[in-house]
């Protein structure tokens, strides 16, 4: 019996940050769709287009040293046909991120075709969510 295209995405969110995590820059290369259009931001970078400066980013993070430590919860996939999203909170270090991880189908396999992370409000904060003021 074959995953749901929502439990395949969760799988492909997986593999990301299980490289990232590695700092494992072959598996982010696989990961990373070849076809399709990419882009990336990275909290506080200007972002990133096309697949050669995507990955020149993702080369900078993790073969400039010490990959930062990661961690991906509360993930919710999205599945829109040949296209797809996952929602997640990422801990890296110690800063609380939340981060949009966008997949395209290639061949069969689930492809990232635009990862953002951003900082989120601290716990406590007492701003209703989503609001940006």
């Amino acid at each position: 019996m074959g995953r749901s295209p929502s439990q395949q995405l969760l799988r492909a969110n997986r593999a990301f940050y299980e490289a990232f995590a590695a700092g494992d820059i072959e598996a982010m290369d696989d990961l990373w769709a070849r076809r399709a259009e990419v882009a990336c931001v990275h909290p506080g970078w200007p972002a990133l287009h096309g697949r050669d400066e995507v990955m020149d980013g993702w080369r900078a993070i993790l073969l400039g040293g010490e990959a930062p430590r990661i961690l991906c919860r509360d993930a919710r996939a999205f599945a829109l046909g040949e296209g797809g999203f996952v929602t997640c909170v990422e801990v890296v270090d110690d800063t609380t991120l939340v981060a949009t991880n966008v997949f395209a189908l290639e061949g069969g396999l689930w492809q990232i075709v635009h990862h953002h992370a951003g900082p989120v409000a601290p716990a406590g904060d007492d701003r209703p969510r989503g609001l940006l003021n």
